[in-house]
């Protein structure tokens, strides 16, 4: 417990840095560095992230970047796909779903960059299109199902998926988006987790060290984000997901 603390500490100064969940890479570290089987690191991995999406989602609320209606709809339609996920990932064997969860953080690591790399564009189109509030539900419902199954079936936040999603089809401001994806993120990793819980796939030991590192970690590295040149945070924000993704995939 004590190596693990001491390397989630690490991570969680560079997901504290960048502002990313890192779920992804947790997982990555379990399975390759500690050997846990990939269900049951997902497992711990979903719950940790809820222990972090927590702290943020209070720091946004506080901040008034949260649209509380929307991450409700969202998170609630999120808890339906991750406890769905969590099962169907019950029936895949360990290396193929470490392959896919390898894939799929490569593909988070496409969208951060082309969030980062076409924010403009994508904030430009979002203001551009007219919305009606049927439609808008519809869209938030579907958004929370898919990021609930896929973020419980794989063990990644799909955070990026989530934030793009609130600014292209449901229009709202970046800033909201970023707040709003950390409320969602708490349903869906504390739905997700505890499906996982119920099939045994938690390990407390490994979720204690991961909690406790990635909480005083994530502290410090926040405190020197905005230090950071943005050319910097953004390699660092893409890079995240690409190197999770190589751990899972060849480890």
């Amino acid at each position: 417990m004590l190596a693990l603390t001491l390397i989630t500490f690490l991570l969680g100064v560079l997901l504290g840095f960048v502002g990313a969940g890192g779920a992804g890479l947790t997982v990555a570290l379990l399975t390759s560095v500690f050997h846990l089987p990939v269900h049951e690191a997902i497992g711990t991995g979903l719950v940790a992230m809820c222990f972090v999406s927590v702290s943020g989602a209070a720091s946004h609320y506080r901040q008034g970047n949260i649209a509380v209606r929307a991450g409700v709809i969202v998170g609630l339609a999120g808890v339906v796909g991750a406890v769905a996920g969590a099962n169907i990932g019950q029936g895949i064997p360990d290396g193929t779903l470490k392959l896919l969860a390898g894939l799929a953080l490569w593909l988070l690591a496409l969208l951060v960059w082309l969030r980062t790399r076409y924010q403009d564009r994508i904030l430009a189109l979002a203001e551009s299109g007219s919305g009606h509030p049927r439609r808008d539900v519809v869209l938030a419902i579907a958004l929370g199902l898919f990021g609930g199954i896929a973020s419980a079936f794989f063990g990644v936040g799909m955070a990026p998926l989530l934030q793009l999603g609130l600014l292209t089809a449901l229009r709202l401001p970046l800033r909201l988006s970023v707040g709003t994806t950390m409320l969602t993120l708490i349903f869906v990793s504390l739905s997700g987790g505890i499906s996982m819980a119920f099939h045994g796939d938690v390990s407390v030991p490994h979720l204690i060290g991961t909690v406790l590192g990635l909480a005083s970690g994530s502290y410090i590295g926040a405190r020197y984000t905005g230090r950071a040149p943005r050319e910097v945070l953004r390699t660092a924000l893409v890079g995240t997901p690409l190197l999770a993704g190589a751990m899972l995939i060849f480890l």
